[in-house]
């Protein structure tokens, strides 16, 4: 049962800094060299909430995966953490949910928003970077648990 929880949280973990990582990499630089404004603010305000409701999902995935690993090993420090861990960025993940309109009406004030939609959208991006980071080192720990046989 506990290879199962490991996969579970492993394939969680992976889909979701995988995601960023896409994100990131690939979709980002091609809309902003292959789109004009116009479309690139359409499909980015498509995006970007399927994409932080994507995380959330991966995080309570990978939340009931620990719940689940840890009762099967009687909660041993390392899926403490790794609850601890997971909390955050799932709990940063919806901050970032709930900043993408705030962010939208910043950006559609124009000159009058322009100070709020960077320090929003900036805000949002260091989330995104920690989530990130968080979620790296979700799939290492997870790995050395599995190693050891937790």
């Amino acid at each position: 049962m506990t290879s199962f929880a490991t996969a579970l949280l492993t394939i969680s973990a992976g889909i979701w800094v995988g995601a960023i990582i896409f994100q990131t990499a690939v979709v980002a630089p091609t809309v902003f060299a292959d789109l004009n404004e116009s479309a690139a603010r359409t499909f980015l305000r498509t995006l970007f909430p399927r994409f932080f409701r994507l995380g959330l999902v991966c995080g309570l995935v990978m939340l009931a995966g620990l719940i689940w690993l840890g009762v099967l090993a009687a909660w041993p420090p390392g899926v403490v953490a790794l609850a601890v861990v997971t909390s955050v960025m799932v709990l940063f993940e919806a901050v970032s949910l709930r900043m993408v309109p705030q962010i939208n009406a910043a950006r559609d004030a124009g000159q009058a928003g322009e100070a709020l939609f960077s320090r929003l959208h900036r805000i949002s991006v260091l989330l995104t970077v920690v989530i990130l980071l968080l979620g790296i080192a979700v799939l290492v720990a997870v790995s050395t648990l599995a190693a050891q046989g937790v």
